[in-house]
């Protein structure tokens, strides 16, 4: 079960740990069982439930179970247009990360920050472990400043007097707007360690047919894999986007072309 945190309201934190249970399966879906597991009264857990059955969020089953019911679905729309995107580019992005021996991610920008949505491994038994859904402020590394470059000045700068203090660990302002001035320039960002210092990427933006950036690929190794191999990693990573942004350019979204707009 979750940990409360503070500023919280203690029955939508009960209502989230049901959904939970009920969607990774971890307990059998009964009312009683449900209560028992997580810990909370039978009538709470009841009602919780039949509000969510109520909402065609669940759905009673045989047995007095509970499962996940289609109801739940237009929650989901934006991940369904993430999920499409992922399937459009993961073929070539793992064929890079095999070619290069070198982590490659995606990241979509979620406020002021960017998360990964998804990765392809590097082939090495010693490479950068990149989690999925990890995510850092747009003012640090080479995938913030693809999205810091599509915003007015005025709002860049918003976001970088509002960074957290650790981002100013390896780098200064001057060097976040140097990746932003290079991906208007060239189309790329490079960071030689501003977010962690052994740590090494170059990101390209992967863009609609309208123009719209929708996502930062990048590629990401320890110091010594780019020693002299730099061009070259960066020359593979805008061979291999320019592709990724040509199969996205026939994307049906839901919601239309801005679906996926931060």
């Amino acid at each position: 079960m979750s940990k409360k945190p503070k500023n919280t309201v203690p029955i939508l934190l009960k209502a989230v740990d049901i959904l939970e249970a009920i969607a990774q399966g971890r307990v059998d879906t009964s009312t009683r069982s449900l209560a028992t597991a997580l810990k909370i009264p039978q009538s709470t857990c009841y009602r919780i439930l039949q509000s969510f059955v109520s909402k065609d969020w669940l759905r009673s089953v045989p047995g007095g179970g509970h499962e996940i019911s289609f109801g739940i679905m237009p929650l989901l729309d934006s991940f369904a247009n993430h999920e499409l995107l992922v399937g459009t580019v993961r073929a070539p992005l793992n064929t890079l990360a095999r070619e290069t021996g070198l982590t490659v991610k995606m990241s979509i920008r979620q406020g002021s920050n960017a998360v990964t949505i998804f990765r392809a491994e590097s082939p090495k038994a010693t490479s950068v472990n990149v989690r999925l859904g990890s995510k850092f402020h747009l003012s640090l590394g080479s995938s913030g400043a693809i999205f810091l470059s599509q915003l007015g000045a005025a709002e860049v700068a918003a976001l970088i007097a509002n960074a957290p203090v650790e981002c100013w660990a390896y780098q200064k302002e001057s060097n976040v707007h140097a990746r932003i001035n290079s991906v208007k320039k060239h189309g790329y960002a490079m960071d030689m360690g501003s977010y962690r210092r052994q740590l090494n990427a170059i990101s390209a933006p992967l863009v609609l047919a309208n123009g719209q950036v929708i996502a930062a690929v990048t590629i990401i190794g320890f110091g010594n894999d780019f020693l002299g191999k730099r061009d070259q990693i960066k020359d593979e990573l805008l061979y291999t986007v320019g592709g990724c942004n040509r199969l996205v350019a026939g994307l049906h979204l839901r919601g239309g072309l801005n679906a996926l707009a931060p």
